[in-house]
């Protein structure tokens, strides 16, 4: 009796599998969809909501497809405020944490080295978003009415929980590599240097990346957030 039970149970959830994993398909991209389409009344309700789901993990940009192509690539370098076994505090110089992951990515691609490299472009780009373009024309367009006060109030919200939200998750992801990188030491704060080098020009296109212009944005010392390691 226990068997047959059982098989009509799993004949059940055979049935049912399908439907839920399509229902699941559905939702994710009806949300995309909302998440991408231009900033309107519709949207400016349920916003944090389409933010709340998106990012990081999920958040899209069409730069690929717009005028003028990113052609940039940014790293991210942690330097690191411990205290060894004898109490003495050193600051450790900057380390690269993006290179390893992208040359481990480059050799093995089926590597949870992806999903590290993701969280930490996530953080970056969260953290240095450029404001959208539907939402710069809405700021300075001048309007005295309540419900315009009211939506600019509520892009100017969102953009910074955004850029706090990224840095945050920057933080974290060099608080788990100083963690790594210095283990026997106890870490009491983590500095971020976000490195972004411009690809060379298409008449030098057979350079190698590094000859590209490099600019730099540091952060100032934050304190270590104990996380899982790297």
């Amino acid at each position: 009796m226990a068997d047959k039970g059982g098989d009509a149970l799993g004949r059940r959830l055979v049935r049912i599998a399908p439907a839920v994993l399509l229902l699941v398909i559905v939702m994710h991209f009806g949300i995309t969809l909302a998440y991408l389409t231009p900033i309107n009344p519709a949207k400016l309700r349920v916003s944090s909501l389409l933010d709340g789901y998106m990012e990081p993990f999920f958040a899209q940009r069409w730069t690929l497809f717009g005028p003028d192509v990113a052609a940039r690539t940014k790293y991210l370098l942690v330097s690191c405020r411990a205290e060894d076994a004898r109490g003495e505090v050193r600051e450790h110089p900057f380390v690269n944490i993006t290179r390893p992951l992208r040359e481990l990515k480059q050799r093995h691609r089926l590597t949870p080295a992806d999903r590290l490299d993701r969280a930490q472009l996530a953080g970056v780009k969260m953290s240095q978003a450029q404001d959208d373009e539907v939402a710069r024309r809405l700021l300075e367009k001048p309007e005295d009415s309540e419900p315009y006060r009211q939506a600019v109030a509520l892009v100017e919200q969102q953009r910074k929980q955004r850029r706090e939200r990224g840095f945050r998750l920057v933080i974290r992801v060099a608080s788990a590599a100083c963690a790594s990188l210095h283990p026997g030491e106890q870490i009491r704060d983590v500095r971020v240097r976000i490195a972004t080098i411009q690809a060379p020009p298409f008449s030098r296109r057979m350079e190698p990346e590094e000859s590209g212009e490099t600019s730099y944005a540091d952060s100032d010392w934050h304190p270590f957030e104990a996380t899982e390691t790297l």
